[in-house]
């Protein structure tokens, strides 16, 4: 019995192995009740494909939706924004919503439906107090008024809610419309509002900017200030001069920002900018012009350096609009 044992034992040793008696090498056979390396192999090689998987979805997420051309045929062929009642308006904005996702997008489509609108200076007020003009209105327009509306508009799905964003906008304390409370200068407003932002030295990069200092609503020589509030600030403003605004420089701009021209001199009687609008690709300025009476797109080029190559401001100042998505409404 202990040497048929012994036999079996050497058998099933010899086919383990691979080897018959006659010195003919067969199949490997492995024991199940020891694992062979065959499904660490198989593991191994699956890691990286998910891994890829994984990526690519990650990478599909955060592509922006491109608008299609549909899109933008769909935008010039509207009616504009100031020629609308309040029911029309309400009706389009949801649908710019939906068609432009992306901020920079819509922020150009609800420039282009802007195209046209009534120049009209200081157009806003508090509808009480020391002005009784709108809070917000779509009918006429200045150039700040311009860029502080289509701001408004950007994250609203009706004039309501773009009415009620204004109060958050456009003053110093959320909430508190007044005119003493109203932030009436541009640095300032990109300062100390949470939904602009100064990005002037970020995209001009190091060497290409200066600075100036300014006392904002400092008293003139008549002890008059330009904004008959008691207030005035000093500020340090950062901007691009003349000289360094080049196609180059252009190239690197975002997709959408804000653009203020400063004029040297203007410091002395406490002003920081001259005028204020977005430009688009880094060539396509969108601003209510005090000249035409109106809302125009001009290629920034022409605009800023006219025929005869001279510039019209001495530098601009950049700025950037920020996500108002958690402004509470009514």
């Amino acid at each position: 019995m202990a040497k048929n044992l012994r036999y079996l034992i050497l058998t099933i040793t010899i086919v383990v192995a691979g080897i018959t008696v006659g010195g003919v090498m067969k199949e490997r056979k492995v024991n199940p009740l020891k694992p062979g390396p065959s499904k660490e192999v198989k593991i191994e090689t699956k890691k990286p494909l998910i891994v890829n998987k994984e990526k690519e979805k990650a990478e599909k997420k955060i592509l922006p939706k491109e608008p299609a051309e549909t899109d933008w045929q769909w935008v010039n062929q509207q009616k504009k924004l100031y020629n609308l009642t309040e029911d029309e308006v309400n009706r389009i904005l949801p649908e710019i919503q939906e068609r432009f996702p992306d901020k920079a997008d819509r922020l150009k489509a609800l420039s282009i439906l802007r195209l046209g609108t009534p120049y009209h200076l200081g157009c806003l007020g508090e509808e009480s107090g020391r002005d009784k003009d709108p809070i917000f209105r779509l009918d006429v327009t200045d150039c700040t008024v311009f860029v502080l509306t289509n701001v408004a508009l950007l994250y609203s799905q009706d004039l309501k809610e773009a009415r009620e964003m204004m109060k958050y906008l456009n003053y110093r304390s959320p909430g508190q419309t007044t005119f003493e409370n109203r932030l009436h200068f541009t640095t300032d407003r990109n300062a100390v509002s949470p939904y602009f932002q100064d990005i002037t030295g970020q995209i001009a990069g190091k060497g290409k900017t200066e600075e100036k200092r300014i006392i904002l609503n400092k008293p003139k020589a008549d002890g008059k200030r330009l904004i008959d509030i008691n207030w005035e600030k000093e500020i340090i403003m950062r901007y691009i001069p003349s000289q360094y605004i080049t196609r180059d420089l252009l190239a690197n701009f975002p997709k959408a920002v804000g653009i203020a021209f400063i004029r040297e001199g203007d410091e002395k009687i406490g002003l920081d900018v001259r005028h204020e609008g977005f430009l688009f690709d880094g060539r396509i300025l969108f601003h209510a012009s005090s000249v035409r009476k109106k809302v125009v797109a001009d290629d920034f080029f022409k605009y800023y350096f006219g025929k005869n190559g001279r510039p019209r401001f001495d530098g601009i100042v950049l700025f950037k609009v920020g996500d108002v998505k958690g402004v509470p409404m009514g």
